[in-house]
C-alpha cells in the first residue's frame, strides 16, 4: 500500500510539474543570455548537499538514496554567463544557476551588479546549495 502511494505521489508530482512548465524553456542549453552579462565570468562553489529523510522516506521510490552525489562540498567551477551546461554536470543544477546570473536586472544579485548570490537545484528531498560569486 505504501509503495503505491509513493508512486502516485511521484506520478502527480511530475505532471504537475510537466503542466505548470509547459510554456517554459527547462534545458540549461538553451537558457537565454542577456547580452550585459555574456561575457562576465563567475565562480560557483557548493556550500551544502541537504538531506531530508524524511521526505525521501515518504515519497521517494528508493527512500535511502541520500544526499546528491553529483557534488562535493567546497567543490568550486568557474563557468562564463554564455555558457552551456558542461559534460557531467546536472543539467538542472546548472539552469538553477545560470538563471541566476543571466536573470532580468534586478531580480537576480549577480546579474544586477552584486558581488554574491546564492541559489539551489531544484531537488526537494536532496537540494545542493551554491554560492555564485561574480569574478
Amino acid at each position: 500500500m505504501n509503495m503505491q502511494r509513493r508512486r502516485f505521489c511521484k506520478i502527480a508530482l511530475l505532471a504537475t510539474g510537466a503542466v505548470g512548465l509547459t510554456g517554459l524553456r527547462i534545458s540549461a542549453e538553451n537558457t537565454p543570455v542577456q547580452k550585459t552579462t555574456s561575457s562576465r565570468k563567475y565562480r560557483v562553489t557548493v556550500m551544502r548537499r541537504e538531506c531530508y529523510e524524511d521526505l525521501q522516506s515518504l515519497y521517494l521510490d528508493d527512500p535511502e538514496t541520500g544526499r546528491c552525489e553529483a557534488f562535493a562540498t567546497g567543490e568550486t567551477f568557474d563557468i562564463a554567463a554564455g555558457s552551456k551546461c558542461p559534460a557531467g554536470f546536472c543539467p538542472m543544477a546548472f539552469d538553477s544557476i545560470i538563471r541566476c546570473v543571466t536573470g532580468p536586472a534586478g531580480c537576480s544579485p549577480v546579474a544586477s551588479g552584486a558581488c554574491t548570490a546564492i541559489t539551489t537545484c531544484p531537488d526537494g528531498s536532496r537540494p545542493v546549495i551554491f554560492k555564485i560569486e561574480a569574478l
